[in-house]
């Protein structure tokens, strides 16, 4: 039995009406003045969208414009790839399993984003060579300097003196010895501190001054080695420029990505760590401290201290004075935080 059909010989835009049938293995076509046979094997059906009608596409160019689905289905089915195709063309076709295909999509999008995108994050952040790693530590701190630091005023004593304690903290951790503490003045974000790549860690003066004791600022500096060491600030960056973490995580080399050596100042002013990532941070300053035997209540002490700052610095800016973010600013839910950890003394 065959069906109706609109042939092009390829070579002119001339319609002939033909009719098709399946003869054996072959596909037969005739019409006027012609009797052709294919290999099923050697023509293809192209895909169903929507209402358009499909065609059958022949060797040398020619080709059948077909309105008969069934037939369709049938060539398909002998080339043994019908089951596939028909459920498509059904699926495509109805519009209850057209909006379930979109909530999938939407669904593995979400999935990917919430779970995907942070594993390959962490992936690409952990194979960073140590030298790339080095690179990103130095420039950004240059950036920073350019505008936003002054030199330091503490003292060389000072200085000194909590250098060495910095270096007794990071003295056991792999990597450790390469880890610096450096300071500076900046009146635009107060007291504040910053972990960059490498083991950086930057300490305002404000931040020094701020402190009781030096217990406290033994608390904030394991808070940012604890950034430090599970690389928040590299992976929030990735994490927000998806193209660039699956360039990463395919090549190997996030140095390559130029664009990285600037976004990471920008992050470090004007980013808001997960809570994961602050949970993190702080679980590894109060496990610090309690190892030294050192009060955990020190912590505790000075991010009040530095929520009362920020509190002020707010009301400050609603009055007109424009004021940088401290520290508590770039780290969300200081209460909540605090809590936590009472909780878990």
């Amino acid at each position: 039995m065959g069906v109706s059909a609109g042939y092009y010989d390829g070579r002119v835009s001339t319609r002939r009406e033909v009719t098709l049938s399946l003869d054996g293995n072959n596909l037969r076509i005739i019409g006027s003045g012609m009797d052709s046979s294919y290999p099923i094997g050697s023509i293809r059906a192209t895909a169903g969208v929507g209402a358009i009608r499909r065609s059958i596409r022949l060797p040398g160019g020619g080709m059948c414009e077909v309105a008969d689905t069934a037939f369709l289905a049938e060539v398909e089915r002998q080339q043994g790839k019908g089951r596939f195709t028909t459920l498509l063309h059904r699926w495509e076709r109805s519009i209850p399993l057209a909006v379930a295909a979109l909530v999938l999509t939407v669904a593995v999008v979400v999935i990917f984003m919430r779970f995907g995108v942070p594993a390959l994050a962490r992936h690409a952040a952990f194979v960073l060579p140590v030298s790339a790693e080095a690179s990103l530590g130095r420039e950004s701190l240059a950036t920073l300097d350019s505008f936003l630091f002054k030199p330091s005023r503490i003292g060389e004593g000072r200085r000194l003196e909590l250098q060495a304690l910095f270096k007794g903290m990071t003295a056991s951790m792999p990597g450790g010895s390469g880890y610096r503490l450096v300071f500076r003045e900046s009146p635009a974000m107060g007291a504040n501190a910053l972990a960059l790549p490498s083991g950086i860690v930057v300490m305002t003066d404000s931040m020094v001054a701020l402190a009781k004791n030096d217990d406290e600022l033994v608390a904030v500096l394991a808070h940012e080695l604890g950034h430090v060491r599970e690389r928040h600030l590299l992976r929030h960056v990735l994490q927000n420029s998806v193209a660039t973490l699956l360039m990463a995580t395919i090549t190997g080399d996030i140095l390559s990505v130029t664009s990285l050596s600037a976004a990471l100042p920008t992050a470090l002013i004007d980013a808001k760590f997960s809570r994961d990532f602050e949970r993190e941070a702080d679980d590894a300053a109060c496990a610090y401290l309690r190892k030294k035997g050192i009060p955990v209540s020190h912590y505790i002490d000075i991010l009040s201290r530095l929520q009362s700052q920020l509190d002020k610095k707010t009301k400050d800016t609603v009055k007109g004075e424009e004021t940088f973010k401290n520290y508590l600013s770039t780290h969300p839910a200081t209460e909540e935080r605090i809590r936590r950890i009472l909780s878990a003394r």
